[in-house]
């Protein structure tokens, strides 16, 4: 959690023991108001951490804190801060913000802009939950607004957005739980650490742990935020990881490609033999990947949003070999090659006109060399050929729909991959 820094000087006037029963006083207050947060809260480990001037959580469920800054929120504005810096160091451990900064396999120094983006979402279980936020939190509202981030966004969408903006502005600093290497004020990391510390496999089962709990208040008619619902829904009964299962086809096409291998007469062999030719060993040219991006009326910002974030996961897939993008709505209006990542974020796509993903596969058929990987980024409300296009008969095809009642119509010659509606807003 973002809060202005104190002094070591200043942070050594705190009483520690005093600073540490309010910290236990806090976290007892909010498992007597929401018991199905105790094996969750009651598996982070306190380390007071004198002069941090924040509060943070490494991976090991170990919460750091400022005792100095602990006394000035009680003093200024009661236990329930010291339950919303619980709240928020919490839930960057719930929703495995350290977990998904890894995924996303960035450059170290971008990660104080995915922790903007994680601050944001997390203090929206702050404040469901009626506890106070400072001035100085990271919330929607304080989101640069040329950014044009929503509720309904993933974190990880939210981070794109962000990117483009002045970073040197974005500054929090969580702790590792939030993503990112182990902190230098942070304990070391062991095999099989003995202070009472949460080991990795454990962290997945304290999560369905807090879900199944979240559950069963529920299910016996107890009051359970919105947002937490959805998340324990999503941890119990969890869809397809669509993004995972995007990158393992194209992957696994581009892995067959690169495989394929046999012997031509067009190139001679490095081997002679008096009297005879003969044929050397040849690879097929690299794989080429075309995107064809839904832009017709009916594609919200969000979707519009999701497709670019996927674009730029694609052009990281196919390394350095370029991804021909294809802009459609009812006919191709726009046509570009992104050869390296960077070139993504530079991309405005806007929504309009009609609906047809025919015209943008025909036109990828029409592609030289023809794409082996074509990937359609739509919100489904499209009429589809029956069959591939001649020349995509041998190719893989994916429709990556962002609506989830869409998937029956994608014909079957093509792999349709959801993004559920659930899981934009789960985290």
């Amino acid at each position: 959690m973002s809060r202005p820094a104190r002094s070591i000087a200043a942070s050594m006037s705190a009483d520690p023991a005093e600073a540490r029963v309010w910290m236990q006083a806090a976290r007892a207050w909010l498992i007597e108001r929401y018991p199905y947060l105790d094996s969750s809260l009651t598996s982070m480990l306190l380390v007071p951490r004198p002069g941090l001037g924040t509060v943070a959580v490494d991976a090991r469920w170990r919460l750091y804190y400022d005792p100095e800054r602990a006394m000035h929120l009680q003093q200024q504005h009661g236990i329930q801060a010291l339950a919303g810096d619980w709240i928020h160091e919490l839930m960057h451990l719930l929703r495995d913000h350290h977990g998904r900064w890894d995924d996303l396999r960035e450059p170290a120094a971008r990660h104080r802009v995915f922790n903007v983006a994680a601050d944001a979402m997390v203090n929206l279980d702050v404040g469901e939950l009626g506890l106070p936020l400072l001035d100085e939190d990271i919330t929607f509202a304080s989101l640069p607004s040329q950014a044009q981030c929503t509720r309904t966004m993933t974190t990880e969408e939210i981070y794109r957005r962000l990117l483009c903006l002045d970073q040197d502005a974005l500054h929090p600093d969580c702790g590792s739980g939030a993503g990112g290497e182990r902190r230098s004020w942070e304990e070391p990391i062991v095999d099989a650490p003995d202070d009472g510390s949460v080991e990795p496999h454990i962290s997945g089962l304290i999560r369905q742990e807090t879900a199944r709990k979240i559950h069963s208040t529920i299910r016996s008619a107890g009051s359970v935020p919105r947002a937490w619902a959805r998340w324990a829904e999503m941890i119990l009964e969890p869809s397809v990881d669509w993004r995972r299962e995007l990158r393992s086809v194209v992957s696994r096409r581009l892995g067959q490609e690169a495989g394929v291998l046999d012997y031509s007469y067009a190139r001679q062999s490095r081997r002679r033999v008096p009297g005879f030719t003969l044929p050397g060993m040849v690879g097929p040219l690299p794989p080429v990947v075309a995107a064809v991006i839904d832009t017709s009326g009916s594609m919200r910002p969000e979707d519009l949003a999701l497709c670019l974030g996927d674009l730029l996961g694609l052009s990281r897939a196919v390394a350095g070999q370029g991804v021909t993008v294809l802009e459609c709505d009812a006919e191709v209006t726009r046509s570009y090659v992104v050869r390296v990542p960077g070139q993504v974020r530079s991309i405005a796509l806007h929504g309009g006109g009609g609906t047809d993903m025919t015209e943008g596969l025909a036109a990828s058929a029409a592609l030289r060399p023809v794409p082996s990987v074509v990937v359609v980024m739509t919100d489904g409300y499209t009429p589809w050929p029956s069959v591939p296009p001649e020349r995509l008969t041998s190719a893989t095809v994916i429709a990556l729909l962002t609506t989830d009642d869409a998937e029956a119509d994608v014909p079957a010659w093509m792999k349709a991959i959801v993004i559920r509606e659930g899981d934009r807003d789960h985290d």
